[in-house]
């Protein structure tokens, strides 16, 4: 679960304002806010983001590395985040 303190320590994990977190995700400033004061929350793919991001800063991925790859074209983006939250150690890639 992904509460307001947690979108809070990923994006303060990631060393990014709230405006800098908005670009990223592509989403306003205001929603990111609102998210982080608790008013709401991401939802749908946006929420599969914030999920993606969160385990690979969990799986020892370093931010600069997340935040290189998010400087890119957009689907490179999430190919890469997903790759480095979701690869399995040791195993084969495609």
């Amino acid at each position: 679960m992904l509460d307001a303190a947690r979108l809070v320590a990923i994006r303060k994990r990631l060393a990014l304002s709230q405006e800098q977190m908005a670009r990223l995700l592509n989403v306003s400033f205001v929603t990111v806010n609102r998210w982080e004061g608790g008013h709401s929350g991401p939802t749908g793919s946006t929420l599969d983001l914030y999920t993606a991001i969160d385990v690979a800063i969990r799986a020892g991925q370093s931010p600069e590395a997340i935040t290189r790859a998010a400087s890119g074209e957009r689907g490179s983006f999430l190919y890469t985040l997903f790759r480095m939250a979701y690869a399995h150690s040791g195993g084969k890639s495609r």
